[in-house]
Order: structure tokens, then C-alpha cells, then sequence
């Protein structure tokens, strides 16, 4: 009976313990999921640069978008994805057997999902002229995911945090924002 008592007073201080650590990855399983996403991340990495500038450039002058060079930044965009991988193709890869490394790669597939939505938000849009703030905002989520899956992998520590999402405000098609009331007094 003490010895059950014992087990009752020390079971939930070993389950906390095991459940607020968190799970290291074995050097082996990270160097294997570098071999196998290191050049992937790269071409993940460009489509994200690519897809900012190209929305900085639409978001100068609209009017433009039906030009060769937006329809080339398009194209290259579709074809850095594309190398990083379809959400399908990365579904199916073989990753090491670790919790950590699969949350990791399900946020990086989320990554290729949402800029894949984006450059088509942009592409419709581009046409219509209307708003591109979904495509903003999953431009941001992919960049954070992306930062953020860098950092892990690559046990990056340089005191610096991955920056936060933006928020982008919808507006209808012809509305102008009022940026005075965005200035802080």
C-alpha cells in the first residue's frame, strides 16, 4: 500500500516532467532531414523573396501586371515551388522518425500550400484589379513558417527572433485607406 502511495505522490511529477520537455532531435535524424530538404529550402526561400518583391511591384503599379516581367517573376516563382516541392510530393518523403522534425515539415508544407495560393490570389487579382491581401497574408504566414523552420533546423542562435506576422487590412476594390489614421500621434 506505501508503495502504491509513493507511485501515486511521484506519477504526476514524472508525467509533467516528461511532458513539458521539449523533444531534442538526435544530431543523426537532423543532419538526414538537411540532406534531404537542404537544396529544397533554398527554392522555398527564393518564392518567398520573389513573391515580395513581385507584390511590392504590384502594389506600386497595378497596372502593369499584364507585362512580360511580371508574367516572367510569375513563372520563376511557380518553378522555385515547384523544386521545393508540391504539398503531395513532401507529404510522401521519407523524414527521420522524430515529432519534432515532422512539426517542422508540416509547417514548411503549409509554406509551399499557402504561396501557391498566394501566386494565384495575385495572378486572379492582377487581372481584376482588386485587392491582394490575401496574398500578403499568406506571403507572411509562409515567411514566418519558413524563418522559423530555418532557425530550428539549422540551430541558429543569434539572439534574435523570427519576426512576427503582419496583419493586412481587406479593402474593397477602389477603396483608398485613410493613412491618417494609421499615423500614431
Amino acid at each position: 500500500m506505501i508503495r502504491y502511495m509513493k507511485f501515486l505522490m511521484v506519477a504526476p511529477l514524472l508525467l509533467a516532467t516528461l511532458l513539458s520537455c521539449d523533444e531534442k532531435v538526435s544530431q543523426k535524424d537532423l543532419e538526414e532531414y538537411k540532406s534531404i530538404m537542404d537544396i529544397r529550402l533554398g527554392h522555398l526561400g527564393n518564392a518567398i523573396i520573389m513573391q515580395g518583391r513581385l507584390l511590392d511591384a504590384f502594389n506600386l503599379r497595378n497596372d502593369r501586371s499584364d507585362e512580360d516581367h511580371f508574367k516572367e517573376a510569375e513563372e520563376l516563382i511557380k518553378g522555385h515551388i515547384s523544386s521545393f516541392g508540391e504539398p503531395e510530393v513532401l507529404r510522401n518523403l521519407k523524414i527521420p522518425n522524430s515529432q519534432k522534425l515532422r512539426k517542422i515539415h508540416f509547417s514548411l508544407i503549409e509554406s509551399s500550400e499557402l504561396l501557391i495560393a498566394a501566386t494565384n490570389a495575385l495572378e486572379d487579382n492582377a487581372w481584376l484589379g482588386g485587392s491582394v491581401s490575401f496574398a500578403e497574408r499568406n506571403l507572411e504566414k509562409a515567411r514566418f513558417n519558413f524563418q522559423t523552420a530555418v532557425k530550428d533546423i539549422y540551430a541558429i542562435d543569434d539572439g534574435s527572433k523570427v519576426k512576427p506576422e503582419m496583419e493586412y487590412e481587406e479593402y474593397d476594390v477602389g477603396e483608398v485607406p485613410d493613412a491618417s489614421e494609421k499615423l500614431e500621434k
